[in-house]
């Protein structure tokens, strides 16, 4: 498939978060001053995500805006629309409401939607995407006092971190061995789960939800595979998302398993990129498109678009960055590490009491992961960029 390059003029960018908020700001700022529409689906302002199972989850804030103002980078934003159809021959996109918008250059950036659990609805029931998801699971976990999370990935680790400080009862049920081992192995997976346990999380690690059904006080509990069960009174989901593409179903926009996208964020068509969650860009060391759902690549790939809209654009070759708060630590991740690679655990810092994860495949150094230990993780950075051995990966993180 052939990734060319469009143009600037009117540009219109369907969805409303960090990606959407980095191109209009970079366009912006770069001289750009074609009309602008942002569609966004929410009835709020483009807002951060991270902190919705942190710091919004807790009740420590009710938002987190991107910005405090928008007047000043001249911007129709449409509130509460959704895009239903892109019609490239009349280069327009199509609202929920049956208006029409054309567009010189597109930008598909509304992200995902959250996996749910077949059977498992109704009351109670959450998934945390959005801001009035999370304020309503806070909702409900304030007036019941306890939680159950289906899945042990990021979202869910720190669901459960946060209902355990609003002093609620939790129990997080996962696949696999150990919480976060899809991503980072069953090693670093055993320290994180220990982190929980400590924290008085119940771990129902290698089991599957069977059934949601009624419980004896007529309230509902969750069947698991082992044959035991568990309270449902309010449950997360935290099972992960799909990319948002229905809309562009017969357009001719390439999609798979996201928007498909060179290393500028250009489609299988001229005039329209795409950024966030719902591309998978070419990664242009190993040829690869990767869909990465990490606040850094958002933000990054948002700002590469605007700039090859304007004719500046330089293909995007980042270091993944993420990260993600739980309790009192912050677990830091830089590269691709995968569940699979060799991984060397050691303790850093003055007291030994933070750990330090490197991860290597075929001798090659893939990844880094740190508990509360910046400094370590991120003099790593220079060496994953330009793709050093495992070996001397080891030995600068001993150093």
């Amino acid at each position: 498939m052939e990734l060319t390059a469009g143009g600037g003029g009117r540009l219109v960018v369907v969805g409303g978060g960090l990606a959407a908020t980095r191109i209009v700001e970079e366009y912006r700022r770069l001289g750009g001053d074609g009309a602008i529409s942002v569609v966004a689906a929410e009835q709020h302002l483009p807002y951060d995500r991270p902190p919705l199972t942190k710091a919004v989850l807790r009740g420590e804030r009710d938002d987190s805006p991107l910005r405090e103002e928008w007047s000043s980078l001249d911007v129709d934003i449409k509130l509460a629309r959704r895009a239903v159809a892109l019609r490239l021959g009349d280069r327009s996109v199509l609202l929920d409401d049956g208006e029409e918008l054309g567009y010189e250059s597109l930008v598909v950036a509304n992200g995902a939607t959250a996996r749910t659990l077949p059977g498992l609805t109704g009351p109670r029931v959450h998934v945390v995407r959005s801001l009035d998801d999370a304020l309503a699971l806070r909702r409900d976990i304030a007036e019941h006092g306890r939680l159950t999370v289906v899945g042990g990935g990021f979202i869910g680790c720190e669901a459960a971190a946060s209902a355990r400080s609003m002093g609620a009862a939790v129990t997080l049920v996962e696949t696999l061995p150990t919480p976060l081992a899809r991503v980072l192995g069953t090693r670093v997976g055993a320290e994180v789960a220990a982190l929980h346990e400590r924290a008085g999380v119940e771990l129902r690690c290698g089991t599957a939800v069977v059934e949601a059904r009624s419980s004896r006080d007529g309230d509902r509990e969750l069947l698991l595979s082992d044959g035991s069960v568990v309270d449902a009174t309010v449950v997360l989901v935290g099972l992960g998302v799909i990319p948002d593409t229905g809309w562009l179903e017969g357009s001719g926009i390439a999609v798979d398993d996201g928007v498909l996208t060179d290393a500028v964020g250009r489609t299988s068509h001229p005039g329209v990129w795409s950024a966030g969650d719902v591309a998978r860009w070419r990664d242009p060391r190993s040829g690869e498109r990767v869909r990465v759902e990490h606040w850094t690549s958002a933000a990054d790939q948002g700002k590469t678009v605007a700039r090859d809209i304007l004719g500046q654009g330089e293909p995007l070759d980042e270091v993944p960055y993420f990260w993600s708060d739980q309790y009192d630590r912050k677990l830091q991740m830089l590269g691709r590490p995968e569940p699979d690679d060799d991984v060397e655990l050691m303790s850093v810092g003055p007291t030994g009491d933070r750990l330090l994860a490197v991860y290597g495949r075929e001798g090659r150094f893939t990844g880094v992961v740190g508990a509360s230990a910046p400094r370590w993780v991120m003099r790593m950075r220079d060496l994953l960029a330009t793709e050093g051995s495992y070996d001397d990966a080891l030995a600068l993180a001993q150093s």
